[in-house]
């Protein structure tokens, strides 16, 4: 019996426990390995009848049959069984500490099934089912190591106002760091390890709205455990994204209730509890839902985290027109405009209770059940300076007046973002339908969101990153706003939308009807009036490299419908011949079967090719990239060399 063989049989036998398998038929490798471990005798009585499993996992010893478990165990962890499915955790999510759930304890971490694991998430649309890929840390380190290594990126291209240019180099400051604003399609794991060698620690801000795992939302992964699936989804991702931020760097992650408290503790083990600054509320919309089954959910989180906590210091935000409207000078004080406070407080002690006669005439002493703001002696300065303010009588209780030039040029922001001042997702659906004529996100995020987000975490010229960028809000305030930008989509509609978002914010040269001159056209929505944008930068889009992952789009084109029987078969011998094929596929074999193929049905067919695609050479290595069979041209290979700076 051949290995290749033993494995499908042992699958399908253990596969006869309804304890071994998922709701989907998948076999749950953590069960039989428990069983195994318990030498569970329903176990040890299926492998004993199945002639081949009892000659690979019980040994004889005079008369007696003995259970080897250990081998047992060792070879259903062995990566060349059921390669994508193995993980060290049991199927069950919530906190533990050293492996146990808890009850009572003070330290927490959260823990899942695929926790020690990477998910590869190589979803590009968001309306289709995506079949996890797993790799174990442990044991598929090779496996990961392909998988995280840098990509190769092609079709670059270069926007500015006078449009596209596919002519790319990229622009370096006096220490070798890109200084370019960057909008890369591709998987956005891979992406984010793809700019470690030259982002690493150069981060300042990092802003995400990752799907919400709501079930209503684009986080589409059919695995059993979604929440676990969505957990390891975004642990991969903060772990690398930690690696990017600079030490002064801080990032926001935007959620809802759905995952918030999970989300939270997992952000505790990557970032540490300590660096944890504050859980915003964002208060995005006003609309009474007539639908509610428990209450009107009006609000989302954003989780709040440094890298190191102690060396990030907040912006202030921008005082207001209002804030500023508050103060006057109605008696034509040397020192400025001013306002006004009560002379009594609400806290203090009866032993600093007094009763005062000014000059004036007036006197003064705290209304029952308050006291004191200033000490007598500092309240008498107060009035020889001129401090105070007795009513335009003079004669009024008076009030210690607080001066324009003495307050703080801006103020520190509140946990709650209220929509008058951070905007509403109502107001992010406007902005983008009319920048891109129609609407195509249910909740898009307001420009004015962002900008409160960047005001409080960067000056000009740092770096912003958002690798969940969706319509591109993100990148379009941080462009209008001075800042450098990172982002990153792998969904298709990456070209559609957010860079022609910002084609529209860098604006082209247009002459407009009864103009003599060419002006520019540029988007004057958002936040364009309140940071006086007029238009203008530039920006670099390009793409990770497609290698396996262009036979798969293929393939899910095929299934759409889009192709013929001809199709498929044309397309069988491109994938045997060039494809990254699994480690135990022989592309020699498949050519000679082809007949085979041919006669099975359409849909076999289709998972026939998907199952022999090895996955983790979706995208081509740039290690990889003088390897005729990736067919990288040179100018491409350029491209490369200056992006990389190798």
């Amino acid at each position: 019996v051949t290995i290749m063989k033993f494995n499908q049989q042992l699958e399908q036998l253990l596969k006869t426990l309804s304890q071994f398998t998922d709701a989907e038929g998948e076999l749950l490798k953590q069960n039989v390995k428990h069983s195994a471990e318990k030498f569970d005798p329903e176990l040890i009585k299926l492998l004993l009848n199945d002639p081949d499993s009892k000659a690979h996992f019980f040994d004889e010893i005079d008369t007696a049959t003995i259970f080897n478990y250990r081998k047992f165990i060792d070879y259903i962890d062995d990566k060349n069984f059921l390669l994508d499915s193995y993980t060290k955790f049991s199927n069950k999510v919530g906190l533990t500490i050293s492996n146990k759930h808890m009850k009572q304890i003070n330290e927490v971490v959260v823990s899942f099934p695929f926790k020690d694991c990477v998910l590869e998430g190589g979803q590009s649309k968001d309306d289709e089912k995506c079949k996890e890929i797993f790799f174990n840390e442990v044991l598929a380190k090779d496996e990961i190591n392909r998988l995280l290594d840098k990509k190769v990126i092609t079709n670059a291209r270069k926007y500015t106002q006078d449009g596209a240019s596919d002519e790319v180099d990229f622009k370096r400051d006096e220490n070798g760091l890109i200084k370019d604003n960057l909008i890369i399609k591709g998987n956005n794991l891979l992406a984010l390890h793809t700019l470690k060698s030259n982002f690493a620690g150069k981060v300042k801000l990092i802003y995400i709205d990752p799907p919400y795992n709501t079930g209503n939302d684009s986080f589409n992964y059919n695995d059993n455990f979604n929440h676990s699936t969505w957990l390891t989804f975004m642990k991969n991702r903060l772990e690398v994204a930690r690696d990017l931020l600079s030490e002064d760097g801080v990032i926001f992650v935007q959620c809802d209730d759905n995952e918030q408290a999970y989300l939270k503790v997992l952000m505790d083990e990557i970032f540490e509890r300590d660096n944890f600054v504050n859980n915003i509320i964002w208060h995005k919309k006003n609309v009474v839902q007539n639908d509610a089954k428990y209450f009107n959910e009006n609000h989302d989180h954003i989780l709040v985290f440094c890298k190191i906590k102690t060396h990030w210091k907040p912006n202030l935000l921008k005082r207001t027109k209002e804030m500023d409207a508050r103060y006057s000078n109605p008696d034509n004080d040397p020192k400025g405009k001013w306002t006004s406070v009560a002379l009594q407080a609400k806290s203090g002690t009866k032993d600093n209770v007094y009763k005062i006669e000014f000059p004036n005439g007036v006197e003064w002493s705290p209304v029952e059940g308050t006291y004191p703001r200033l000490n007598k002696q500092s309240l008498q300065l107060a009035y020889d300076e001129n401090r105070l303010w007795f009513g335009k009588t003079g004669t009024n209780i008076p009030r210690l007046k607080k001066y324009l030039n003495e307050v703080k040029k801006g103020l520190i922001s509140n946990t709650i973002f209220a929509n008058e001042s951070s905007g509403s997702t109502q107001q992010g659906k406007e902005e983008l339908k009319k920048i891109l004529k129609q609407n195509i996100f249910t909740t898009p995020k307001p420009e004015k969101l962002l900008e409160k987000i960047i005001q409080i975490a960067t000056k000009k010229g740092d770096l912003v990153l958002d690798y969940h960028l969706g319509s591109g809000t993100t990148c379009a305030v941080a462009h209008k706003m001075g800042r450098q930008y990172i982002g990153i989509e792998q969904m298709d509609y990456i070209e559609d939308i957010a860079v022609k978002r910002m084609q529209k914010v860098i604006g082209t040269t247009v002459k407009k009807d009864g103009e003599l001159l060419e002006s520019l056209d540029f988007d004057s929505g958002g936040i364009s009036k309140s940071v006086d944008w007029q238009g203008g930068g530039e920006f670099i889009y390009f793409e990770l490299d497609k290698y396996n992952q262009k036979y798969i789009d293929k393939l899910n084109a095929i299934k759409q419908g889009h192709g013929t029987a001809k199709t498929i078969e044309q397309l069988y011998d491109e994938i045997t011949k060039h494809a990254f094929l699994n480690y135990d596929v022989e592309s020699e074999k498949l050519l000679a079967s082809k007949k085979d193929f041919e006669k099975l049905s359409l849909a076999n067919q289709l998972e026939f090719l998907f199952s022999i695609l090895n996955k983790n050479q979706l995208y081509k290595n740039l290690a990889e990239i003088d390897d005729k069979d990736l067919t990288v041209d040179e100018k491409t290979k350029h491209l490369n060399n200056d992006f990389y700076h190798e």
